[in-house]
C-alpha cells in the first residue's frame, strides 16, 4: 500500500516564505442555485413521486403557470398521466389521463433527444382541465412540450400552459424547464423496474391483443372492430370490453381520434378536398366523418382548417 505524505503549504514551504494569501470576492452562478432548488427531487424514490416533485418544482421555483408530466408507454405507443395542475395551479392527479403522440409531437421528442430544441411550443392548442371522469376544454392558447430523455430515448414529456391567465412563453424559464426535465430523465434512468411492472404507469402488463390492435391502428384506421377481433382471434364483445379497460377509451372512440389525426395530416400535406381526404384518413362517407369530427374536435372540419391556415375545397 502506498504511503502517503503530507503537502500542507507550511510543510512544503521553506522558512521564512511568505504564505498563501486567499482572495475575496463573489463567485456565483445561476445554474448551481436553480441546481440546488431542484433538490427534492433526488429524493423521489420511484417515478411517480418523481413526477409529482417535478410538477411542484415546475409550479413554484421554475414559476410555470401551469404544468404536467406525463410517461411514454412504449408498449402502448400512448403518453400517460401522472400529475398536473388545474386552473388554481394546484397539483392534481391526472393518471386517468393519456393520448397518442402526434407526427409534430414525435418530432419534438426527437429534437429533444438530439438536443436540437429542448423545448418545442405550439399554438392554438385546446387548454384542457382534466377530472376524474371528464376532460374539459375552458379554452384555446399555447402550450410548451419539454421532453424527458435519457441516453437519447424520450421516456416523457412535461407540457405546460398558461391556462386562462394572459401569461406569454417566457424563453428564460422554459430554459429551466427544461433543465429540470434533463434531471428528471437522468434519475428515471436509475429508477429499476420493480416486480415486473411497467416503468410509466406502474399498472400490469395490457392485454396482447389491445397492443396487438395499438399498432395495427396505427398502420390503418380504417379497420372495424369486427375485423380486429377476427384478426387477433378474440370475441367481438370481449375485445371492446377489455380495450376499454385497458385504454380508457371505447374502441370506437379511439378509431376516430386516429383517422381524424390522419385527415389534419393528409390536408396539411397540401390536399385541399376534404372528402378526398376523409377517406383516404378511413371514413366510409363525408357525412359520417363530418359527424365524427364535430363530435370530438366540437367545431366544423372548415373552422378548424381555416384556424390552421388551411383552405380546403
Amino acid at each position: 500500500m502506498q504511503t502517503r505524505r503530507r503537502i500542507d503549504w507550511p510543510e512544503i514551504l521553506g522558512p521564512g516564505e511568505p504564505s498563501p494569501t486567499w482572495k475575496k470576492g463573489t463567485a456565483r452562478s445561476d445554474l448551481v442555485t436553480l441546481l440546488r432548488d431542484f433538490g427534492p427531487m433526488f429524493r423521489a424514490r420511484h417515478p411517480d413521486d418523481l413526477a409529482k416533485r417535478a410538477v411542484e418544482l415546475a409550479l413554484g421555483v421554475v414559476g410555470l403557470v401551469r404544468a404536467g408530466v406525463y410517461f411514454y408507454d412504449d408498449r402502448l405507443d400512448l403518453m400517460v398521466g401522472t400529475w398536473g395542475t388545474d386552473l388554481r395551479r394546484n397539483v392534481v392527479d391526472e393518471h386517468c389521463a393519456m393520448f397518442r403522440v402526434d407526427q409534430p409531437g414525435r418530432a419534438a421528442l426527437a429534437r429533444a433527444a438530439t438536443g436540437d430544441a429542448l423545448w418545442t411550443a405550439a399554438e392554438d392548442v385546446p387548454i384542457i382541465v382534466n377530472g376524474a371522469t371528464s376532460t374539459r376544454v375552458v379554452g384555446r392558447g399555447w402550450a410548451v412540450c419539454t421532453p424527458i430523455c435519457a441516453a437519447g430515448r424520450p421516456l416523457g414529456a412535461l407540457y405546460n400552459d398558461g391556462g386562462l391567465t394572459r401569461a406569454r412563453v417566457d424563453p428564460r424559464k422554459q430554459a429551466n424547464a427544461a433543465v429540470l426535465c434533463t434531471l428528471a430523465g437522468m434519475l428515471l434512468a436509475e429508477m429499476p423496474r420493480s416486480r415486473g411492472r411497467t416503468f410509466v404507469s406502474g399498472s400490469a402488463a395490457p392485454h396482447p391483443a389491445v397492443t396487438k390492435a395499438v399498432r395495427m391502428l396505427a398502420d390503418d384506421p380504417s379497420q372495424s372492430a369486427s375485423d380486429l377481433a377476427a384478426h387477433l382471434q378474440v370475441g367481438p364483445g370481449r375485445f371492446a370490453r377489455v380495450f376499454k379497460q385497458e385504454m380508457g377509451v371505447s374502441l370506437v372512440r379511439y378509431r376516430n381520434q386516429l383517422r381524424l389525426e390522419r385527415f389534419v395530416k393528409i390536408m396539411d400535406g397540401g390536399r385541399s378536398n376534404m372528402l378526398d381526404a376523409a377517406r383516404a384518413a378511413g371514413f366510409g362517407s363525408y357525412a359520417q366523418f363530418h359527424r365524427v369530427f364535430h363530435s370530438l374536435r366540437g367545431t366544423t372540419p372548415r373552422a378548424y382548417l381555416g384556424r390552421r391556415g388551411t383552405r380546403p375545397s
